[in-house]
């Protein structure tokens, strides 16, 4: 039986911006300070968007997203992740509930697996930024609950579904959903 492990959320402060992400996945460990982990630095994303994204489009920004999470796979030698339309729907409604909330919290995974059937295993990254996508892939790089789903094998199904979560004209805030099915 899958267990999801749902991790708080963990502020990253990216030039003096705060972009508040989260994880889950499957429970694959120790808990307690045997579970502590080496600190290893994240290897810098080499990945750029195109200049032509319109951060103010949560459309473009997934897209975008979605194009560094798969660089940042392949810089790993890990399969790039396969779109999948079915999790888009999913992950645009579980970003959708969390709009206007103080905190990003992960509702339940198992009924990703039933609205998308195909995966034993389900995880999720959280965003909440008005910063550029590749900030948002770096901050994921550089928490290792968030880079151990990014570089999954296991995981090769994924969607990213972002919306508007306040801000300003200039300066969107975009709440985004990035959903794993292996």
């Amino acid at each position: 039986m899958l267990r999801a492990l749902t991790r708080l959320a963990i502020p990253v402060l990216i030039a003096a911006v705060l972009l508040t992400a989260c994880s889950t996945g499957r429970d694959t460990g120790p808990r307690g300070p045997e579970a502590t982990r080496e600190a290893t630095p994240a290897p810098e994303a080499t990945w750029t968007p195109s200049d032509s994204v319109d951060l103010a489009d949560p459309e473009q920004y997934a897209a975008a997203l979605e194009d560094g999470v798969n660089a940042a796979r392949a810089q790993r030698d890990v399969p790039e992740l396969e779109h999948d339309d079915c999790l888009v729907a999913v992950a645009i409604d579980r970003a959708g509930a969390l709009v206007g909330e103080p905190r990003l919290t992960h509702a339940p995974l198992p009924p990703v697996q039933q609205s998308c059937p195909g995966g034993t295993l389900a995880a999720e990254n959280l965003s909440r930024t008005a910063r550029p996508p590749q900030d948002v892939v770096q901050a994921w790089l550089d928490s290792p609950s968030h880079r151990d789903n990014l570089v999954n094998a296991d995981l090769r199904r994924g969607a990213i579904g972002c919306v508007r979560d306040g801000g300003t004209a200039a300066a969107p805030v975009l709440t985004c959903s990035h959903v794993f099915l292996g």
